[in-house]
């Protein structure tokens, strides 16, 4: 009998508190591997740091980044000085000869990465620059007394501050070309990391046949023992139960590519009910039976799906009123990305193309637009007759938000 992955992964952190270092392999499709990460982090409220592709030092940099974002890396490092020598000044505003005045005083040794991430941070300070993460991981990792590369990273910013609640590092792919070597080369680093902080909560999704091959290629190695003792394997609803649990709701199948669509990103049991709830929906002849309800489930639906992308999962959020007003009422979007300030919006015909509704639509589009959000609207029957359209729309404007963020406000 196989046990469900959020136990694995209750195994695997009760292993890390151990002092056993331990990296969590998702074995299946890659949006269901994100699905489980994500939805056990969130059950002990740990942040997620997820990562796509790249090296050792990428995963670093937005590890970091996720850290950074979560607790100013000045008073960290002020803390962190503060445990070792009495009198401190402010960290805030230390002057490069304080700093180098203080860092003689509390005796830190140059070889300890925790010393060297506070001296870095403080240094930043005592300039008056702004820490860039990946310019702060690198800094860390190339320093001289590295000795560790991209693992040092994590190990000196964790010892800023031991009792922090660490981010969990998810890595993912992002290219699906090449998969088993990457994999391989990714368990190698990340064992690196889960050496160096043993406590760290570290992950990986990988295609099964990515998995296979790449354990198959080099059996012998320590990275392939430690991703076989992590290996979680993920699987979700097939299309045939799906096909099976619309007929049952009394609805035929979706269009091909919906389906195809589904199978490929790996269907979770809440994607699947939202699903057919969301086709139920379109497929009823009286728009009047389903009234408020209509929006509802394909906005639950497109917000469960897009849960299961890699590129999306944990950017959206549904339901979200946001910093401006329209009419008289504070603005609210179906689904709102803000770090990116991205919005979908998911129309019901018979609700949003009567010409009254209409115009409210075009002057609340207005409104986003003037406030540096981009607006996408979609029909709540083309959620699920033309999926794949819609997601390749709404991938194409999180990329392009992610290249060229949107200027602060």
């Amino acid at each position: 009998m196989r046990l469900p992955a959020s136990t694995l992964l209750d195994w695997h952190q009760a292993r890390r508190a151990g002092g056993v270092p331990t990296v969590s392999v998702l074995a299946g499709p890659v949006g269901l591997g994100v699905r489980e990460w994500r939805r056990w982090a969130g059950r002990g409220s740990l942040p997620v740091a997820q990562v796509a592709g790249g090296d050792a030092g990428t995963f670093a940099s937005g590890w970091v980044a996720e850290v950074f974002a979560r607790a100013d890396p000045t008073a960290l490092a002020g803390r962190w000085v503060a445990g070792r020598t009495a009198g401190v000044p402010d960290p805030a505003r230390l002057t490069r000869y304080d700093l180098d005045q203080l860092w003689r005083t509390a005796g830190a040794d140059p070889a300890d990465p925790a010393a060297a991430a506070a001296y870095l941070a403080l240094a930043a300070a005592a300039d008056g620059r702004r820490i860039d993460p990946a310019e702060f991981a690198r800094a860390l990792a190339e320093g001289a007394h590295a000795g560790g590369g991209p693992a040092r990273v994590f190990a000196g910013v964790s010892g800023l501050d031991p009792s922090a609640h660490l981010p969990a590092l998810l890595v993912v792919p992002a290219d699906p070309d090449g998969l088993p070597a990457w994999f391989g080369r990714t368990m190698r680093e990340l064992e690196a990391v889960a050496v160096a902080v043993p406590r760290l909560p570290v992950g990986v999704c990988v295609p099964t046949a990515a998995f296979e091959s790449a354990v198959a290629a080099d059996p012998g190695s320590r990275a392939t023992a430690v991703a076989r003792e992590g290996m979680i394997p993920v699987s979700g609803v097939s299309v045939a139960d799906l096909t099976d649990q619309l007929r049952a709701a009394g609805v035929g199948p979706p269009p091909a590519a919906t389906l195809a669509r589904l199978a490929a990103d790996g269907l979770d049991p809440a994607v699947a009910a939202a699903f057919v709830d969301a086709a139920r929906a379109v497929r009823r002849a009286d728009p009047a039976d389903v009234a408020d309800d209509f929006r509802s489930v394909h906005e639950r639906f497109l917000f469960e799906q897009l849960e299961s992308l890699p590129e999306t999962a944990g950017r959206f959020r549904p339901n979200r009123p946001l910093p401006f007003r329209h009419g008289t009422q504070a603005a609210e979007a179906d689904l709102v990305a803000e770090g990116l300030r991205v919005v979908v919006e998911v129309d019901g015909a018979h609700y949003h193309l009567n010409q009254p509704q209409y115009r409210r639509d075009r002057r609340k589009d207005w409104e986003y637009q003037r406030h540096g959000y981009l607006v996408l609207r979609f029909l709540a029957e083309d959620v699920v007759d033309d999926l794949e359209t819609i997601l390749a729309t709404i991938l194409d404007a999180v990329a392009f938000r992610r290249d060229r963020p949107p200027p602060e406000r």
